[in-house]
């Protein structure tokens, strides 16, 4: 009897397991996500640190991932190489038109300290593309959507992806308006205007493959099953 006991015992625990696992009226698995809201988090940022190296090798190869022909069309199939690919192209291309942008600044410009300011606009811009561009990846690659400000980040939450993409669709509208000032600087600024202004071109495809990703993730909760707290160094 007791035997008996215990093996329907084991055939109803198996069968509750079951039933958590699956969506009701569903034939899919509920894929469990833990939202993370991270303050002052050490880790998160050694984390991000840690990926450099690992990065860097995908700025040496830029189209490891996808071929330069591919990444021009829609890859529903593969969307976090097809971002991945993107990222890397936005690096390059911000490297490109910024030392375009320095060059003809230089030369053309009969502003009094043109060459100091070109200088000092290549290297912002290089920098700060470069932090783009791996801050990105990290969230998309590693922490599977992330938002930071400040101090203050989530991570692991479907939702992010959306801001984050909404957000680069906004900046590349935002780039091309802005580049159109700088027509009337010198003589040739419709070709400074031009460069800046396809910068949008990267940008808008990183937001509109990021809406697609969120897009593949509607059926999971939005802002995770649970949500965990980490103030200061993880573990600590």
């Amino acid at each position: 009897l007791a035997q008996a006991v215990r093996s329907r015992s084991r055939s109803l625990r198996s069968c509750c397991e079951t039933i958590v696992k699956r969506r009701p009226n569903s034939g899919h698995s509920v894929q469990h996500r833990r939202m993370v809201f991270h303050i002052l988090d050490i880790s998160l940022a050694q984390e991000w640190l840690n990926t450099c190296g690992e990065y860097m090798k995908c700025i040496m190869k830029p189209f490891a991932k996808m071929k330069f022909g591919a990444m021009w069309r829609c890859n529903n199939d593969s969307l976090e190489d097809w971002f991945q690919t993107w990222s890397v192209v936005q690096f390059w291309w911000a490297v490109i038109i910024n030392i375009a942008a320095a060059v003809l600044l230089a030369v053309l410009s009969d502003v009094d300290g043109a060459v100091g300011v070109a200088i000092q606009g290549l290297v912002v811009g290089i920098i700060s593309a470069y932090l783009w561009a791996h801050l990105g990846w990290f969230a998309v690659m590693k922490k599977k959507g992330c938002c930071c400000c400040c101090f203050i980040c989530l991570t692991d939450a479907p939702i992010l992806f959306l801001l984050f993409g909404v957000w680069l669709l906004i900046w590349a509208a935002l780039v091309v308006l802005n580049s159109v000032t700088h027509i009337g600087d010198f003589d040739l600024g419709f070709i400074y205007t031009i460069l800046y202004a396809s910068y949008a071109i990267p940008l808008a495809y990183m937001g509109l493959i990021l809406v697609k990703i969120w897009q593949k993730h509607q059926n999971e909760a939005q802002l995770g099953n649970t949500s965990a707290v980490v103030v200061g160094k993880a573990g600590s």
